[in-house]
């Protein structure tokens, strides 16, 4: 195969034919998609037949491509790299960025600052805003860099509390402190929702927590521009999902197309599972109650959560009851479903709680390639 010349594609797909071939049918140019790669050395990439000296080829499992959904409820990707030439990019942002503002040389640093920008993008932008966000966050880190500049050489410490340099995302402003702290809390509370489907009266009480747990972040450490914008998005990250669940109408027509009888699989008297075969929560109101039950907690009290806890479990009774769970002699099979529930949403108020599912980005940068996993 004969490869002669290679020319850029600014189009976001590979080509494979468009006259590539001559008369012998062999290859004589080659377009690559250069949409996932950040750098390609040689200026005269764009020139019609020049070959650059190095395409920089990255593996589809070192790359995240995360959907997100915004305050406007739509839904964006931003797109994050894990590894670069088996190099792990896990150094932490501020080293990278004063290291950078120093002029020292950093591996990879239009990698890391692309990163950078994803995390922010993905839990503050929506899908109106994020061009201008990109470009943004861009800025503030340029803005940064002149600040550790500054501070050097008025030998003050470059912490991240002493940064007053603004970030601007979606209209509102953040220092570097509260931007990566806000980021936090939005990454944690996510990692709670279970976006995976079968929504049960348990899922809820789990968005409540999530929810509660931005508000009570936002309300005691950010002004109220930037509570808004927390708030908003989590609220709307939330909807979606609770919109996603199908309707009780649209889950017996899906029973009808597979032959089965709808009044052996649905119990019209139920007031919490009205179609027998799936466990899900299909009273929404009452669902609703539930979250709402952890969503309006103060998440800096103790009390406050255990208060919300012994409410569940008056809540959460009668769904184990008309499920079919009872306390039967030396079996407290009730007591013991409930008590479990509650015990394992307690375990959420730790604010260093971690799901398994998380970011495919970071698990692989742990575990490596073998995981399939999703936020």
């Amino acid at each position: 195969m004969n490869v002669n010349s290679i020319s850029n594609s600014t189009e976001n797909r590979l080509y494979t034919n468009e006259n590539l071939r001559n008369k012998n049918g062999d290859i004589t140019k080659v377009k690559f998609d250069t949409s996932n790669a950040l750098k390609i050395e040689n200026a005269n990439v764009n020139e019609e037949n020049k070959a650059p000296s190095e395409i920089l080829y990255i593996p589809s499992e070192d790359i995240d491509y995360e959907k997100c959904t915004g305050k406007d409820g739509k839904e964006f990707t931003v797109t994050s790299y894990c590894k670069i030439k088996g190099e792990t990019l896990n150094k932490d942002y501020l080293d990278v960025f004063a290291s950078k503002a120093q002029g020292k040389d950093v591996n990879y640093y239009d990698y890391y600052l692309n990163n950078f920008v994803a995390k922010i993008s993905q839990n503050f932008s929506d899908s109106s805003s994020l061009k201008e966000d990109e470009k943004s966050i861009k800025k503030g880190i340029d803005d940064l860099a002149l600040e550790i500049k500054k501070n050097i050489s008025k030998g003050i410490p470059n912490n991240i509390e002493n940064l007053n340099t603004k970030f601007r995302v979606n209209g509102v402003d953040f220092t570097l402190k509260e931007l990566v702290d806000s980021s936090k809390v939005m990454d944690y509370a996510c990692s709670i929702v279970n976006t995976s489907g079968g929504m049960d009266y348990y899922h809820y009480a789990e968005m409540g927590i999530a929810k509660g747990k931005v508000n009570s972040y936002a309300e005691k450490n950010l002004n109220e521009e930037q509570q808004k914008l927390l708030n908003s998005t989590m609220s709307a990250r939330i909807q979606k999902v609770t919109d996603s669940v199908p309707e009780i109408s649209t889950e017996i027509e899906n029973l009808k197309r597979l032959n089965i009888k709808i009044d052996m699989v649905t119990d019209k008297n139920s007031k919490y599972y009205a179609v027998k075969s799936l466990q899900r929560a299909t009273n929404k109101e009452y669902a609703q109650k539930i979250m709402d039950t952890f969503a309006n907690v103060d998440y800096s009290n103790a009390k406050s959560f255990n208060k919300a806890i012994e409410e569940y479990k008056i809540l959460i009774k009668p769904v184990f009851e008309e499920a079919g769970v009872i306390n039967m002699g030396k079996n407290d099979a009730l007591d013991y479903g409930i008590n479990y529930e509650a015990n394992t949403l307690k375990t959420l108020f730790d604010k260093d709680y971690k799901k398994v599912i998380s970011s495919s980005v970071k698990l692989k940068s742990v575990h490596g390639h073998s995981l399939d996993v999703y936020r």
